[in-house]
């Protein structure tokens, strides 16, 4: 040491060619949840009255377990009460905030009205293309039909849809409601084709089993959707961006809901 108190600071620097920038440093505990709902739904009796009920079952995950309904606050009871008719998504979250989402439907003990639908599956990128077709049974001219708490049309036919679950709500004359609800399943980019020999070359010797987020397999890569397209959308990999048809290909598959196709 000199007079002036000079300290030596050594400073070790390890480079390397992986960064990590651009992700965050996350474990998701839900890629491998087992969480699931069920559920048993009694009928309103009348199109006016408010005495239907859903009761919602839960295994897998995590306990202790939580419901809402239509987004509300969640909370220990999984019976609700004095329902209407109408659709209803149903909520379950277990004990590590992992959740799975259902839609049900309260219909009219009375009513006649009975609907059925089919679909296409979504595969437009970037512009969704599925279908939803609705078809009826008993019911009374003229006749209306919506999609989740869209406004109603006199169309049966709802297109440029995304890959998910739709609930369907159709009323006739009589005024009174009846639901069902309806999936459109994905059918763009595959994930073994297009998406797994993108990320296995480009990224998965930096991400692997013990570099977060972990890009090895399919379970570890769909939990990590988002991140990934954020990164290769800026300055990721680093040893050169991805072609635009490489990081379309991802985006597209994960906007689609990183299906295992």
């Amino acid at each position: 040491m000199s007079k002036i108190g000079w300290k030596i600071i050594m400073v070790m620097v390890l480079w390397s060619s992986c960064t990590y920038d651009h992700f965050n440093d996350i474990v998701n505990v839900c890629a491998h949840s087992s969480l699931s709902l069920t559920f048993s739904v009694v009928d309103a009796s009348t199109c006016a009255a408010g005495d239907g009920s859903i009761s919602i079952s839960t295994k897998g995950g995590v306990k202790s377990y939580t419901f809402s309904v239509n987004g509300g606050t969640y909370q220990a009871d999984s019976i609700y009460s004095n329902l209407k008719s109408g659709s209803y998504t149903l909520s379950v979250k277990d004990a590590n905030g992992c959740t799975t989402t259902q839609i049900a439907s309260v219909n009219n003990g009375q009513s006649s009205l009975r609907i059925s639908a089919v679909t296409t599956a979504n595969s437009g990128c970037p512009t969704p293309n599925g279908t939803i077709t609705i078809s009826t049974t008993g019911a009374k001219d003229p006749i209306q039909y919506k999609l989740n708490s869209g406004t109603y049309q006199s169309s049966n036919i709802f297109d440029g849809l995304k890959a998910g679950n739709y609930s369907i709500t159709v009323i006739d004359s009589t005024g009174c409601p009846t639901s069902g609800s309806a999936s459109v399943a994905s059918n763009g980019p595959s994930f073994k084709t297009d998406v797994s020999p993108i990320i296995s070359t480009n990224c998965s010797s930096c991400h692997s089993q013990n570099q977060t987020p972990n890009l090895s397999s399919y379970s570890t890569i769909s939990a990590s959707g988002e991140l990934v397209v954020g990164a290769i959308n800026s300055d990721m990999p680093p040893g050169g961006k991805l072609t635009a048809q490489q990081i379309a290909l991802i985006t597209c598959w994960v906007n689609n809901g990183a299906p295992n196709n």
